[in-house]
């Protein structure tokens, strides 16, 4: 088991290393395609997005569960805060012309898909937490 202080720190260590994977690739977003009108506010729209989801994933995914049915909801909560913030501003992205131009609709894959590896990563890295208590 995990000491609490301990796992909070691993917990938050892994929400700034997203932060930082998602700064990485906003960086890239401004360098590329930077003469596009409404650029800015394109990378600042997908990045806020997917960071959202991504931290709200990790917060979950790393959330102690006491039983193995709770540890399979806690890791489908986990996917689905993680996929729906793209996934719903990839079809508001129809309704607002002017972000798609500036390549909104790109970022967002692009990001969503390096706080994924990043996350992934992390998981590998830091392992989860275990937390079953005496009685297995």
């Amino acid at each position: 088991m995990t000491p609490p202080d301990a796992h909070a720190r691993r917990t938050l260590a892994g929400a700034a290393v997203l932060a930082g994977v998602l700064a990485g690739a906003a960086t890239v977003g401004f360098a590329v395609a930077a003469d596009r009108p409404g650029r800015p506010a394109a990378v600042a729209f997908a990045g806020l997005v997917c960071l959202g989801g991504s931290l709200a994933g990790w917060l979950v995914a790393r959330w102690r569960a006491r039983a193995p049915a709770t540890a399979v909801a806690r890791g489908l909560a986990a996917v689905g805060l993680r996929i729906a913030p793209p996934l719903v501003a990839l079809g508001w992205l129809q309704t607002a012309p002017e972000l798609r131009r500036a390549g909104a609709d790109g970022l967002l894959v692009a990001f969503y898909l390096a706080l994924l590896a990043a996350d992934l990563g992390l998981h590998m890295l830091l392992g989860q937490p275990r937390d079953r208590g005496s009685s297995s």
